[in-house]
């Protein structure tokens, strides 16, 4: 019987429910590291798709900053997790 990697398994398991593969969940776990613990308190990914992570901001002031933040956001992301994981991040502000 042949052995399966345990990285194939969760991928096929993670992308199976939606989750993207091993390194989208990554930044969903270690989002305060990658986006810092300040922006961590302000700001949660939320959902993935089509390349696009969504990013759930509870303050319009926030809001308006991590748009100005986003390009340094995306490079930690290409550096620590995976190159090109991304292609966009989109901000939005948390209902009421």
């Amino acid at each position: 019987m042949a052995f399966t990697d345990l990285k194939s398994i969760l991928d096929t398991v993670l992308k199976e429910h939606n989750f993207g593969d091993v390194h989208t969940h990554k930044v969903f776990c270690e989002w305060k590291e990658l986006a810092g613990t300040k922006v961590a308190a302000h700001a949660t990914p939320v959902r993935m798709n089509k390349r696009i992570l969504y990013v759930e901001v509870d303050d319009p002031v926030w809001l308006a900053q991590l748009k100005y933040m986003k390009g340094d956001i995306m490079s930690k992301i290409d550096r620590q997790v995976k190159a090109d994981l991304f292609a966009d991040l989109k901000f939005f502000l948390k209902r009421a």
